[in-house]
């Protein structure tokens, strides 16, 4: 497998984690919960998540329960992104 074929195989782990972790932790059709799950979903490389899968694996742990992970490290790095883009309100 080349590494192209690698990385699109971890980056779909990391989107269907992502989506379970929506489905789970967002699941009011409320405003925010819509935004938040655009912010996640919007796109984006995934590069966080994908190294934390395949790191997960070259040390021999179970890629599957990384996958929680994965997607933990997506959401703080999508709150950082929003949270850095809002003006200063003190």
């Amino acid at each position: 497998m080349n590494y192209q074929q690698q990385y699109d195989q971890y980056l779909a782990r990391a989107k269907r984690a992502l989506e379970e972790a929506c489905r789970l932790y967002l699941p009011a059709e409320s405003q925010v919960c819509q935004a938040a799950r655009y912010s996640l979903m919007g796109g984006g490389k995934r590069v966080r998540a994908v190294l934390v899968l395949s790191v997960c694996e070259m040390l021999g742990g179970d890629g599957a329960a990384a996958e929680a992970f994965a997607a933990a490290v997506e959401m703080l790095h999508c709150y950082s992104l929003i949270h850095d883009d809002l003006p200063c309100m003190d």
